[in-house]
């Protein structure tokens, strides 16, 4: 009984002893490469640059090219596509044709498209106002904005409602909050959020307070929820993927770390392995970092390496952020595990709030 009892002692005071070690252990821990990996790492980190995506900069290689993003602003989709003035100008007239074209399902709801509001002078674009969509009473309409600067098309929409109509007169007393005419005070809405478009490089980090976007830069405070999506893809290894996600409204209860028991089991069910995990402290901001590697039967499965910032904290002040590369196929013989490890740590390093974007 008493052998036992030292046999538990001692396991319980090896068990406290290596969880000592490891809170001990440095995070991250030091990536140690042969000249040949290292070779390799410096050409995929060649020519970096400082990328913005939401109110953060990211230093990123010239070999990460962006493909396409997604920006929404209270719940609507903000599009952009760099274009020539003369196609951008082409585009306003086909769209405005279609939507005369449109017929409602309901002869008394038409037309489709009510007005059409140009722009104020200095700004080159137009405001349609039309019905939400064929189907529906016309009561419900949509504002749909274009707006073209600096090289770039920008296309956004905000809801609207005109019930002055006298066939909505009882909805009007019943509903007098939803069977209304606001009409005038979106379209001011929405022209001032126009307004604040400015299209820009992609390497081009813009002053002042405000939000980039793909192709563009919106200027300004915070007004409301908003979310950014980048993703890229290498031109030096197709296998490499890289999304940064940034939004100002995430607030979980518990952190990824915090979540360690759930996200392992899960790692483990899909044989995968934890590669390291931990907090970062980088450029005064306090990150939490999970590195994986899955069956490696594609991108999805191969290395999984997270990094997020603020994810029980996410406000205009404190931005949520969110960076995950993605690796496979694996083997890869172009890109070996350490390699990838040094990549992801020389990146991420970089993260930093852009000057004077809160």
């Amino acid at each position: 009984m008493r052998n036992k009892k030292k046999k538990v002692f001692v396991l319980l005071a090896i068990v406290a002893v290596f969880s000592f070690w490891q809170w001990l252990k440095p995070y991250p821990p030091q990536v140690k490469l042969t000249e040949q990996e290292n070779n390799v790492v410096e050409t995929l980190l060649k020519n970096s640059t400082p990328r913005c995506i939401g109110r953060y900069l990211v230093d990123l290689p010239e070999n990460l090219s962006p493909l396409r993003g997604m920006v929404t602003l209270n719940k609507q989709r903000v599009e952009t596509q760099r274009l020539y003035l003369p196609a951008f100008e082409q585009r306003i007239r086909l769209r405005e044709e279609e939507l005369r074209k449109t017929q409602p399902v309901s002869a008394e709801d038409a037309p489709f498209l009510k007005r059409v509001y140009p722009l104020p002078n200095g700004m080159k674009g137009i405001i349609f106002e039309r019905t939400s969509s064929p189907g529906t009473p016309d009561s419900s309409r949509v504002l749909e904005g274009h707006i073209y600067n600096n090289g770039v098309a920008f296309k956004t929409l905000i809801k609207a409602a005109n019930a002055d109509s006298p066939r909505y007169e009882k909805e009007r007393e019943q509903y007098p909050g939803v069977y209304t005419n606001n009409v005038q005070k979106k379209l001011m809405e929405l022209t001032a959020l126009l307004s604040r478009f400015h299209g820009r490089q992609e390497n081009e980090e813009p002053e002042g307070a405000g939000l980039c976007i793909p192709n563009g830069f919106i200027a300004g405070s915070s007004q409301g929820d908003e979310e950014v999506i980048l993703p890229y893809n290498s031109t030096v290894n197709p296998r490499l993927y890289l999304t940064i996600s940034s939004d100002n409204y995430l607030q979980e209860k518990t952190s990824m770390l915090e979540r360690s028991s759930s996200i392992s089991s899960g790692i483990s069910r899909s044989k995968g392995r934890t590669l390291g995990k931990g907090e970062r402290k980088i450029n005064q901001l306090v990150a939490e970092e999970w590195l994986a590697v899955g069956n490696g039967s594609d991108a999805s499965s191969g290395h999984i390496f997270v990094l997020q910032l603020n994810e029980k904290q996410g406000s205009p002040a404190t931005p949520f952020l969110r960076m995950e590369l993605n690796h496979g196929p694996l083997p890869d013989e172009a890109l070996s595990e350490n390699e990838i490890m040094a990549f992801w740590q020389q990146i991420t390093a970089t993260l930093r709030v852009r000057p004077g974007a809160i």
